[in-house]
């Protein structure tokens, strides 16, 4: 608790820290709080689970709890210094400029203190601190570290969770409430800020979590929009893991003079996470799961894909292989990734397929297996997905799927970030370690065997299938065909012939005339007369005898409308004739007598 006490922080707070498991300020807690707490603009730069939450989230309720930032000094030259100084904060500061600031912080904060007091800021108009967050998740999260640090400290500050997909009704209650701290994600926190539902007035402090991600392109604008409508006075401080050279350049016309908290990333990423490459080819990705689950089956293992698109896909072919998983990503309903996570953090769930955005800054307990089926472009992006594990001291392990040509990218990407890749094979349900040699020469192989198939079917063509085995010794030209039965019109069954055998001839019968099997007598074909003429072999009508009953002309009928009642029988148009029955007379006066017979004839 000394220590804490020692960077400027108030009793409560430090207290709160002590109980939370913070025996000691981490290297990032350290450079950042007193920055943090002299008012200034900072980038704070650190690796995953290196307590970068706690380190502004205690100054940032010891600001919103106890006093007022002084006043912000106009920056030489307006945009361009600001621009310039964020250029120049490329080195963390000197050891000596946060004990200093901690001790200006120490000196004047009985006077603040005093001064205001804890219920200086029940007037205000809107919240004293806004954290922005890229997702729902991280802002859930970031919302329960808040709470979790006010009632250990027992400051007595209000917390808000503003999340997109969530009723504007709802949000509006609680910022009736008047909260000292909001937490929120990006585009529902710009669209209070838009319609006047949050005021900015009383603003201290903004926090940028994930700043890399809140001003990539697809955000970009949104966050350059609410970044220009703070108040002058409020600081800016941007968090991430990874702040590039593009990140500051984008923020530096909004920061004034900002000052670097950084922290080396060398002992997480090299001594408390193994990084381990397999050869893998891009089609086989999701089977490698399978056959891991077999050999190590993980505890717990969160699987990054670089395309939202594809995290459905592969759950279902996954869940048919029999893993426990599930899947979320950025494009997923708000309640459904819920569920997901919780069921993942309580161990119902072993896997968790995600995409980058979708997982960026969760912090799973147990975590202990990470899996990137395809490696980034990014060297940053990689970053964030291995700190997914190994956090607060705890081991974990990451492991690369790559192909011939990613492999000499995570050479390179592992070159730079000061880690190494340890080789591995999966064979007969074992991880095994060969040497870089051997791995190496391995991976060539099977890429040339990969690449001379290809080459074999580009020479067959497109449309080129390769021939299937037959399922006798013989070739399947040569076996003869097999007779089926088919049955003739008479219903008899009969088989068809052989190939090359003669087929019986047909006897030829006059339409309508059964065939009679008996033969001919000699000289019947030419005793028949008109014999050579076929179109005189029709037979003339013959008359009827006198006195004969004329058939009875045929009926007509159509069916009447069933009115919804069902289908109901057809009525003789004719009375009279014959078939004409007394059971249609009946009916048919029926009928008329209801009215339902008009306009029938």
């Amino acid at each position: 608790m000394d220590a804490f006490l020692g960077l400027g922080l108030s009793e409560p707070l430090a207290t709160a820290l002590s109980s939370l498991g913070y025996s000691l300020p981490t290297p990032i807690q350290e450079a950042a709080i007193p920055l943090l707490l002299s008012g200034r603009d900072v980038l704070v730069e650190s690796e995953t689970g290196t307590g970068k939450t706690f380190a502004y989230l205690a100054p940032a309720l010891e600001l919103a709890a106890f006093g007022k930032r002084p006043p912000k000094p106009a920056p030489e030259g307006g945009a361009e210094g600001g621009a310039e100084a964020a250029a120049d904060c490329e080195t963390p500061a000197a050891p000596a400029a946060p004990a200093a600031a901690a001790a200006a912080v120490r000196e004047a904060a009985p006077a603040r203190r005093a001064s205001l007091g804890r219920g200086a800021s029940a007037g205000r108009e809107g919240p004293e601190v806004l954290v922005v967050a890229p997702t729902q998740e991280l802002a859930v999260q970031i919302g329960r570290e808040t709470e979790r640090l006010v009632e250990a400290s027992g400051l007595g500050l209000k917390v808000a969770v503003i999340l997109g997909g969530t009723p504007l009704s709802k949000q509006e209650a609680k910022l009736q409430a008047r909260p000292a701290v909001v937490v929120g994600t990006l585009g529902r926190l710009g669209d209070l800020v838009a319609l006047r539902r949050i005021r900015l007035s009383a603003l201290k402090l903004l926090v940028l979590d994930e700043a890399d991600r809140l001003l990539a392109p697809e955000a970009e604008e949104q966050t350059t929009k609410l970044l220009s409508a703070l108040p002058r006075a409020a600081a800016r401080v941007l968090v991430s893991a990874t702040l590039p050279a593009r990140v500051r350049a984008k923020a530096a016309p909004f920061l004034t003079e900002p000052a670097l908290a950084s922290a080396s990333a060398g002992p997480v990423l090299a001594g408390d996470i193994e990084h381990w490459c397999f050869y893998c080819d891009g089609r086989k990705r999701l089977d490698f799961l399978r056959r891991l689950e077999a050999a190590i089956r993980p505890p717990r293992c969160l699987v990054f894909i670089a395309q939202a698109h594809r995290v459905p896909h592969a759950v279902e072919r996954l869940e048919a292989m029999g893993l426990p998983v599930a899947g979320i990503h950025a494009r997923l309903e708000k309640e459904e990734r819920r569920v997901a996570l919780e069921r993942f953090a309580k161990g119902e769930l072993r896997y968790l397929v995600t995409s980058d955005l979708g997982a960026r800054g969760l912090d799973i307990a147990g975590l202990s297996h990470v899996v990137s089926l395809d490696l980034p472009e990014e060297p940053t992006v990689y970053v964030h997905r291995a700190g997914r594990t190994g956090r607060a001291g705890a081991k974990g392990v990451s492991i690369v799927l790559a192909d011939s040509v990613e492999l000499e990218r995570a050479s390179r990407m592992a070159v730079r970030a000061g880690f190494v890749f340890r080789c591995k094979f999966l064979e007969a349900g074992e991880v095994l370690e060969p040497t870089t040699v051997e791995f190496f020469e391995r991976a060539e192989r099977a890429d040339a065997e990969k690449q001379s198939h290809r080459a074999e079917r580009s020479l067959r063509g497109p449309g080129a299938r390769e021939a299937r085995p037959a399922s006798s010794g013989r070739p399947e030209a040569s076996r003869p065909r097999q007779e089926r039965p088919y049955p003739d019109r008479s219903g008899a069954e009969r088989r068809r012939p052989a190939p090359g055998a003669e087929r019986p001839a047909a006897p030829r019968t006059s339409p309508g005339r059964p065939s009679s099997s008996r033969p001919a007598p000699a000289g019947a074909e030419s005793a028949r007369p008109n014999a050579a003429r076929p179109e005189a072999r029709r037979e003339e009508p013959r008359e009827a005898p006198r006195g004969t009953p004329r058939p009875a002309p045929r009926e007509i009928r159509r069916a009447t409308p069933s009115h919804g009642k069902g289908p109901q029988r057809p009525k003789s148009l004719r009375p009279g004739a014959p078939g004409w029955t007394q059971a249609d007379e009946d009916g048919r006066s029926r009928d008329a007598g209801s009215g339902r017979g008009k306009g029938r004839r």
